[in-house]
């Protein structure tokens, strides 16, 4: 399975997707093992996608899953974030949807650390960012990545209640009536007048 990515903005014509990975799934079931090697250009594809996301309000980080033997990216699976994360990302974390015969189905793509909020990182000052370097210099490479495969999973079945028992003709069986207190203790009542 290959995974794509790019910079996507709504007011600018969309970028074509670069590959990203690889992913390979060996074994089925739950003992599959997974592995994703990333291809040559992935960490110059970073570079310059955090340079370009820089003061670019809006974009999305955009990472796609290519469905074997469609080539409409329309179709694929993707999953997209706030592009402004993405410089300071140190964790990322992949889980891929199969259904039932282990085709691809979606795609979830999650990052860390990400304020709660969702919120992009407050700019630096330009004094700041001067001393410091450019924007792509603070880019810190993905240190941790996990893959999941998931495949599809059913919901535990309701408890049902016994059925009532039935007669030799189908009808429920009536309970007995329960008596009364004043119909269990009457004797009781008269000898205590």
């Amino acid at each position: 399975l290959r995974l794509l990515h790019r910079v996507f903005h709504p007011s600018l014509p969309a970028a074509p997707f670069s590959e990203r990975a690889t992913l390979h799934l060996l074994g089925s079931g739950p003992a599959a093992q997974t592995s994703l090697v990333p291809s040559e250009t992935f960490a110059d594809d970073l570079l310059e996608y955090a340079s370009a996301v820089e003061g670019l309000n809006g974009a999305l980080y955009q990472v796609a899953l290519e469905h074997p033997g469609d080539a409409d990216q329309t179709q694929w699976a993707t999953s997209s974030f706030p592009a402004c994360h993405l410089p300071s990302s140190t964790s990322e974390s992949f889980t891929v949807h199969l259904d039932q015969h282990g085709t691809p189905l979606s795609l979830d793509y999650f990052l860390a650390p990400i304020p709660h909020n969702g919120a992009c990182p407050k700019p630096k000052s330009r004094k700041a960012s001067a001393s410091a370097g450019s924007s792509p210099a603070q880019f810190r490479p993905i240190a941790n990545t996990t893959v999941a495969f998931r495949f599809p999973t059913f919901p535990p079945l309701p408890a049902l209640r016994v059925p009532p028992p039935v007669t030799a003709e189908g009808k429920p069986v009536e309970a007995v009536r329960e008596k009364s207190f004043i119909e269990k203790y009457w004797m009781y009542m008269v000898i205590a007048l």
